[in-house]
């Protein structure tokens, strides 16, 4: 409920001057669509920009407690002519350091504020990417499954949708279904426009795949069926790989800090 007020809230003060740089974004564009948040890029901006105001408050208050606990650091000068000029203003230094220690706190919490905004879509893409790629082996065997069922494409995506035990993969299901029932997109433009925002490339080149096979009227059950073993194939690879890299590790560790300090 905060959240949300403090998203309307910012996107009323801040709004208009993103909505007008939109081309600048075109990236930040682009994560947001593949994390599903659900949010325009001018009103997650408008957000991150009230926030970052809001701890360069929260920042003006630690620097003080810290200045005021600590003292400002003491610079030491080589003697020159910048020191000569300053002789005058000696007197002022402790208060010049304190503000600038001040200054400096603040713009840290904010800027760090700010660039976290920027950063965190492709921090929640990367996670969401290794859930789908993990989840999407056991996702396309189910639709495999539904389809030799004699299920229709949409219904097998519907069903997917709900079944959450698929986590990401399901959630990008559902854009399908969504686009289909509620933008009235038919299938071949629903899992296209799924597979442009998708961050996992394993999904993406699943769906365009499915959208020539049902472009073309191929027999969708047979590529299904042959995702899926493709799929399992690949990540019973890709477990082996790590199992070998983790034992790799173990070896390197016995040797260094075990085996080493005998010898």
């Amino acid at each position: 409920m905060v959240v949300r007020y403090l998203t309307s809230y910012s996107y009323r003060l801040f709004g208009s001057y993103f909505s007008k740089r939109r081309a600048q974004y075109f990236d930040l564009r682009q994560e947001l669509l593949k994390t599903r948040f659900n949010i325009s890029f001018d009103m997650y901006l408008s957000l991150a920009v009230l926030c970052s105001l809001l701890m360069i408050v929260v920042g003006l208050f630690f620097a003080v407690l810290v200045v005021s606990t600590f003292g400002a650091p003491d610079i030491t000068l080589t003697r020159s002519v910048i020191t000569d000029i300053l002789d005058g203003f000696h007197e002022y230094k402790n208060l010049a350091l304190k503000i600038i220690s001040v200054v400096v706190l603040m713009g840290i919490f904010g800027a760090g504020t700010f660039i976290a905004f920027l950063n965190y879509p492709k921090l929640v893409n990367s996670n969401r990417r290794r859930s789908i790629d993990t989840m999407l082996p056991y996702a396309v065997h189910y639709m495999s499954a539904m389809s030799g069922a004699g299920v229709i494409p949409v219904d097998i995506f519907t069903s997917l949708a709900k079944n959450k035990i698929y986590g990401e993969a399901a959630i990008e299901a559902s854009y399908v279904v969504r686009d289909i029932k509620v933008l009235g997109k038919d299938l071949v433009q629903a899992m296209k426009s799924v597979a442009s925002t998708t961050p996992s490339y394993r999904l993406q080149e699943f769906l365009q795949g499915a959208v020539t096979i049902v472009s073309s009227g191929g027999d969708l059950e047979s590529f299904l069926r042959l995702k899926a073993e493709q799929f399992v194939t690949e990540s019973k690879r890709e477990q082996k790989e790590f199992l070998e890299t983790l034992g790799l590790i173990a070896e390197t560790y016995v040797t260094v800090f075990v085996a080493g300090p005998l010898f």
